[in-house]
Order: C-alpha cells, then sequence, then structure tokens
C-alpha cells in the first residue's frame, strides 16, 4: 500500500520540516541516523539503520531484465558527481543484420571501447545501451574526447525531420576513423552501415552530458528489451574508471530532523521516506 503523499502549501520553513518529519515518522515509525556523503553536486544518503527504511536491491549476481530505477539514478549520479569534462558523443549503430544476444554485443561494445583506449591515451567515458524501434540495440557513449583538437569541424545531417534536417557538428576525419572500426567489428560487410553506421558529435554545452544522461535516462521505451533479445547484461557502464567523487572527509551522520534542517523538507519522497539521492544540494 502507498504511503502518504506530502503536500505542502505555501508555508514556513519550520512548519514545512515538522510537517515532514511527522509524515515521516507515521510511515517509517522511527528516525534512523543517516550518513550523508556530498558529492561534486549531489548528496547521497550513504547508512540507514532502519530496515523499515531500506528498499530491496537487486542481489548480487543477478540476472539483469530491465534498466531498474537504482541503475538510471547511478547512471545520472555518475554522470553529474565524477568531475569529468566531456566534449562529445558517439552513436554507434548495427546494420540490418544485427545480434539478439547481448553477450555478442557486449563483446563487440568491448572491442570498440578498447579502439578508443588505444588511440586516446588516458580516455574516459559513460556508455549507455539503449533500442531502436526495429529492435537493434545501440549505444551513445560519452567521451572526453574534444574533436576540436583533432581537426577542422564540420556540420553534418543526422536525419530527415518535417521541419527540415537536424544537424550536429563533427571532425570527419575523426568520425571516419570510427566508423570503419565499428564496421570492422561487427563484420558488416554493408556500405551504407559503413556510411551511417555511427555519428560522434561535439557537445557544445558544458552539462550536455548530463542533459544527455537525464534525458536517455528517462526514455522508458527504448530500455524496454525487444521479445527475442536475452542477455541483456548492464544497461551502463564506464571507460577509464569514471565514477562519482565524494567528499570523503565531509561524511557526517544525521538524524532526519537534523537532514531536514538542512536540507529541506524536499528529502522526503512522495511516500514519506528520506531520498536516497538529494539532487543539486551540494553546497560549498
Amino acid at each position: 500500500m502507498a504511503g502518504p503523499r506530502l503536500v505542502y502549501p505555501t508555508i514556513s520553513t519550520e512548519t514545512a520540516i515538522s510537517l515532514a518529519l511527522a509524515g515521516h515518522c507515521k510511515t517509517c515509525l522511527d528516525q534512523p541516523v543517516r550518513g550523508v556523503r556530498r558529492y561534486l553536486r549531489d548528496v547521497v544518503v550513504t547508512k540507514k539503520s532502519s530496515a523499515l527504511f531500506d528498499s530491496p536491491g537487486r542481489p548480487k549476481g543477478a540476472v539483469i531484465r530491465e534498466f531498474s530505477h537504482q541503475s538510471r539514478y547511478r547512471l545520472l549520479h555518475t554522470a553529474k558527481n565524477c568531475g569529468v569534462r566531456f566534449y562529445s558523443m558517439a552513436t554507434i549503430t548495427y546494420p540490418r543484420d544485427f545480434p539478439r544476444d547481448g553477450r555478442l554485443v557486449k563483446a563487440d561494445l568491448k572491442k570498440i571501447n578498447q579502439w578508443f583506449r588505444d588511440n586516446f591515451e588516458g580516455v574516459r567515458g559513460i556508455w549507455f545501451l539503449e533500442f531502436q524501434r526495429r529492435g537493434a540495440p545501440h549505444f551513445h557513449i560519452l567521451l572526453d574526447i574534444d574533436l576540436a583538437s583533432y581537426g577542422p569541424l564540420v556540420e553534418r545531417r543526422r536525419r530527415k525531420l518535417s521541419k527540415g534536417a537536424e544537424t550536429y557538428r563533427t571532425c570527419l576525419e575523426m568520425e571516419r576513423g570510427l566508423a570503419a572500426a565499428w564496421f570492422r567489428i561487427v563484420g558488416s560487410g554493408d556500405e551504407r552501415h559503413l556510411r551511417a553506421g555511427v555519428s560522434w558529435e561535439v557537445l557544445e554545452q558544458e552539462d550536455a552530458a548530463i542533459r544527455y544522461a537525464a534525458k536517455h535516462a528517462a526514455k522508458p521505451r527504448q530500455k524496454e528489451v525487444p521479445e527475442q533479445y536475452e542477455n541483456v547484461g548492464r544497461f551502463w557502464g564506464v571507460i577509464g574508471g569514471v565514477k562519482a567523487e565524494a567528499f570523503d572527509e565531509e561524511i557526517e551522520s544525521m538524524s532526519t530532523e537534523q537532514l531536514l534542517q538542512e536540507f529541506g523538507h524536499e528529502a522526503i519522497s512522495s511516500k514519506g521516506r528520506i531520498k536516497k539521492y538529494l539532487w543539486d544540494v551540494r553546497n560549498g
């Protein structure tokens, strides 16, 4: 049964905190002490002492069947708090014929990620998996590779739209090199795939990678595993050890009341529980 939905009118901060605290206690019956870890942009509640507070996660080693909410949150949290400036994003797709076994697909991904490592020393990135309407898997890969440093940038057309053509900027030589590598890896043999199997676009704005991660984490249709696709495996991963960087010296313990006083009643979910991820509240 869903817990009470907490709605607050325009009231004082003290009253809002009291209402949130009361709603939390009604739902969870206690006020467990929690560890709070601060990151570049976000705050994460890391230690929960009440079984009522905990939510069951996927057991270690369990078969992955879907892009879970927990996995989406971890993807967005990593992209926002890793401290890496992603300058470009590569998109790689399969030709008309494509594998329907995730183990084969991830083997291809491993090879193209190795290509990036071989050609760009110390490269860092985040990849995520989606499925096209035809059921084919494809990957987006955020990269800290600045294409502008490898040659002149040109404008390329992505696809036809009702109001014209969507375009992106890329270094043509670099994009063609990636296309040739992917063409060899998948053994395509289709010249159309060589021309259109990848795109490698410049991310024009500094926070574009975060917006892309948030956008793709929120597109459920492209995360639905096609019926005949098996062994899907992980929906996202990293290149070069990318991870959210914590400020370890600022780990502290907080009661529910203290947490609410610092971060406000929005730290409590609509079901009356303390959220694990407190987005964009990191200060100083």
